[in-house]
């Protein structure tokens, strides 16, 4: 049985009154937009427990999935460089949810 997903029901209800306004010749617009909170900071050691403990994954392959250079990722777990911006953002969304990383595996 597939696991509801409240976040694709709302989205879809969402444009289909979208779809359904235009076709009677509304104007849409947009008066409220909620943007999640930038992400919190990620240590070396939780970035390290994320790959190693969480994913089980190496380096290799957890730079790939997270769309950066092994190098890279060896430099946030050495404490020499920080992830940021977006590479910040999938590292919680991974943390959060690792079954997404482990599905972009199987691709």
């Amino acid at each position: 049985m597939a696991k509801k997903n409240e976040f694709f029901d709302g989205l879809r209800s969402a444009l289909q009154e979208g779809v359904d306004a235009l076709r009677k010749g509304e104007v849409l617009t947009i008066r409220e937009v909620h943007l999640p909170p930038q992400p919190k900071p990620m240590s070396p050691k939780e970035i390290m427990t994320l790959r190693k403990s969480k994913l089980r994954v190496s380096q290799q392959v957890f730079a790939r999935l997270a769309n950066t250079a092994p190098q890279t990722v060896h430099a946030w777990e050495q404490g020499r460089a920080k992830p940021s911006g977006v590479a910040l953002r999938v590292l919680h969304l991974f943390d959060d949810k690792p079954e997404i990383a482990m599905e972009l595996l199987c691709r």
